[in-house]
């Protein structure tokens, strides 16, 4: 058997391997489940386009828990908050328009409809965990940003707009569109940096960067925040969820 032919098994056999981890409720959000480990936090000091808040890289460990493949739609939105407040209207297309207390409210609706609690906001590092996928790189594919195209709806390729869901590639753990669309509320607070506490009252975390951002705000490591009271029409999110 050729080398080509071996990496090509691999990789079908690795894809099967986490598809069949995945779980889907019943309003149809299917949740990847991301394996323990441990990781490195924030930007290389060695990488020169930063910010100071994503210092000092440190080491983080995660445990298992699953996350939404996609960012949360708005036909999702709607078959549990009954309204679709977005600005780009599509059933496919990412909900926005929502803050971080809409965001819980989705929560606390879709636990009750799915008659459990394990529903939640990820935490700023489980969010980049997940989307760095194992890698140690400014994106998920390297540190290149001109592949970004290939992963994430951004400045350059959007239209002014965000897409549906899961139309560029996703990162190597099933995940799309954890570069760009829609930005990401995250259930973490505002920090200066990884050893301080909050320094903008209440404001959270949101991460990803969105279909009106640059490349460098799309990076893993990128770190933004707004008020959590903000309706932004280039804010969503995606919801997490225990392991059973």
């Amino acid at each position: 058997m050729g080398e080509k032919m071996k990496k090509l098994l691999l990789l079908i056999a690795t894809t099967l391997l986490l598809h069949s981890e995945n779980y889907t409720n019943s309003i149809g959000m299917e949740f990847a489940k991301i394996p323990s480990g441990s990781f490195m936090m924030g930007r290389d000091s060695n990488f020169e386009e930063g910010n100071d808040d994503e210092l000092p890289q440190h080491q983080e460990s995660v445990s298992s828990f699953y996350i939404q493949t996609t960012e949360v739609t708005q036909a999702q939105w709607m078959a549990v908050m009954g309204s679709n407040p977005s600005q780009f209207k599509g059933r496919t297309n990412p909900v926005e328009m929502v803050s971080w207390y809409d965001a819980k409210a989705f929560i606390e609706k879709l636990n009750a409809k799915e008659g459990t609690s394990k529903y939640y906001l990820s935490s700023e590092v489980e969010w980049e965990y997940a989307a760095r996928a194992g890698s140690t790189t400014a994106y998920c594919f390297g540190d290149d940003e001109g592949g970004l195209g290939e992963y994430a709806w951004y400045y350059y390729n959007s239209n002014k707009q965000t897409h549906p869901v899961a139309q560029k590639r996703a990162n190597k753990w099933g995940l799309y569109d954890m570069h760009g669309n829609v930005w990401e509320w995250t259930s973490s607070c505002d920090s200066k940096n990884y050893n301080s506490g909050c320094y903008s009252e209440g404001s959270r975390s949101l991460r990803g960067g969105c279909w009106s951002c640059d490349a460098d705000s799309s990076r893993a490591a990128y770190r933004s925040s707004y008020s959590p009271a903000v309706r932004y029409y280039g804010g969503g999110f995606r919801v997490a969820r225990m392991l059973d």
